[in-house]
This record gives C-alpha cells, structure tokens and sequence, in this order.
C-alpha cells in the first residue's frame, strides 16, 4: 500500500503552484524567511503564552503579551533572508506586530476560551487497498465549538475564503473525526490582524465540504505516484512574485530578476 501523508500547508502551497509544492516535498525549494512571515511567527507565539496561560489559570495583561512577543521576535530575527516591502527593517516592520498584539489583546483576547492551542491532529481522509491518504496539521486554537486561526498577512476577498478555503475543511474535519460526529457542520473563524485591526472572516464546513476532499486529494497521489519530473506551474495571482515566494529565483525569477519588477508590473 502507498501512503500519503498531506500537511494541510502543503495543500494550500499545492493550490497555490503544484510545481513548488513539488519542491518542498523533495527538499529543493529555496526557502527564504521573510521579514513579514518571521513577524507572524513572532505574532503567534505571544499570542499562544497568553492563551495557554489562561488555561493555566494566569492571565497576561498586554505588557506580558508584547514582552513574549518581543523575545520571540529577538531570536528569530537573525533568521531572516529577505526583507519584504513595507517591512524593510526592524523599524518597519515591529510597531506593526506590537499594534497586532496590542488589538488581539484587546479586542479578541477577552471572549476566548480556549480547550486547546497549538493542537496537532491527523486522520485518515482515504484508504483502499492500495492507497492510505493522512491528512494532518496544528490548530491555532480550538474553543468547545469553534476552532480560530490568527493571521498576519493579506488575504482573498472574504466570499473566495468562504467557498474555497482549504484550511478551514480540513481543520474542521478533523474536529469532526475528534468528536466522532462527521454529519454536522462545523464552524471555524478566521482572525485577520494584518493591517492592525480586527478582521473576522467565519466558515461553516459540511459533509459535502469535506468529502470533495477526497477526490482533490486522490488527484494530488495520482501527480505524485507518476513520478513527473516536473509538475505545472502557476504564474497567476499575487503570491507570484519575488516578494511572496521564496522558491522564485529558481522559477519564474530566472527569467524576470530578482528584487526587481518587470515594466508592466
């Protein structure tokens, strides 16, 4: 039996451009940190320290919260390989992240109730006799009935999130393999903080939801039991550009440079 094991990031990179999905998966891709990716990390993990502190039974108040945030910042800025546009230095690029915290603290943090975060999962999403796919990811955090996810960077129209948004099926799916309950829908809300406000997108995923999962996922196994030398690439949409895509110098950035925009960009 072949099995497949699917990151449901991986999926999102996939649908993004399957030829760099391929190169993750084999270890090719040049992979840059960015200054607005590693400022979302840093996000993130202030914003975990205060929530498994409540569940401790603790809680932070926002100096605490900007203070984790400030440490994690610290030791990963070091790991960053390009600076992108609007967060060229440190300067640029933390008051925003401290007005992230700061409004998250404010506005969301005080209505959360959080049973788990951070919380890994994997399920079987298909099996026959001769293919097993597992799907499995990380939860930002899961409340009794809803699961959030916190975001930093830019986003799809909110209607393209609702119909099409991969995450949220297989977060809530795997909920509903959790709770041993795969006919009821599921909710899930997103929480943009990338401009430093509030922006809070909701999803409900249903049975229909996520069984077309499963022939998305079967058509992924066939491209990779075929064993291509290379998959298709995908030149539209804004993630397409030296600025969002660690893996275009090897790409499309041979042809168009790097750091640079071609004249009718």
């Amino acid at each position: 039996m072949i099995e497949h094991r699917f990151r449901q990031s991986w999926l999102n990179t996939f649908l993004a451009c399957p030829e760099k999905a391929r190169t993750v998966r084999n270890g090719t891709a040049i992979d840059v940190a960015g200054s607005k990716a590693v400022r979302g990390t840093a996000v993130h993990a202030a914003i975990e320290s205060a929530l498994l502190a409540r569940m401790d039974g603790n809680e932070l108040g926002v100096d605490d919260v900007l203070e984790a945030f400030h440490w994690s910042w610290d030791s990963l800025v070091d790991t960053i390989g390009k600076w992108n546009k609007g967060a060229e230095t440190p300067e640029a690029t933390v008051p925003l992240a401290e007005t992230m915290v700061r409004v998250w603290h404010d506005e969301v943090f005080p209505y959360l109730n959080p049973e788990g975060v951070e919380r890994s999962f994997e399920f079987v999403l298909y099996e026959d006799e001769g293919r097993r796919i597992i799907l499995h990811g990380t939860r930002d955090l899961d409340e009794e009935y809803l699961t959030w996810d916190w975001k930093t960077g830019q986003h799809d129209p909110a209607w393209e999130v609702r119909r099409n948004d991969i995450q949220s099926m297989v977060y809530t799916l795997a909920r509903g393999h959790e709770r041993g309950d795969l006919e009821s829908p599921q909710p899930f809300r997103y929480c943009y903080l990338t401009d430093g406000s509030v922006e809070i997108i909701d999803v409900t995923r249903t049975a229909q939801d996520w069984a077309a999962l499963v022939p998305m996922c079967n058509s992924i196994a066939d491209l990779i039991e075929a064993k291509l030398p290379s998959w298709p690439m995908r030149y539209d949409g804004w993630k397409c550009s030296d600025d969002w895509c660690p893996n275009w110098a090897a790409c499309r950035g041979q042809y168009l440079g790097v750091g640079s925009k071609p004249a009718n960009w």
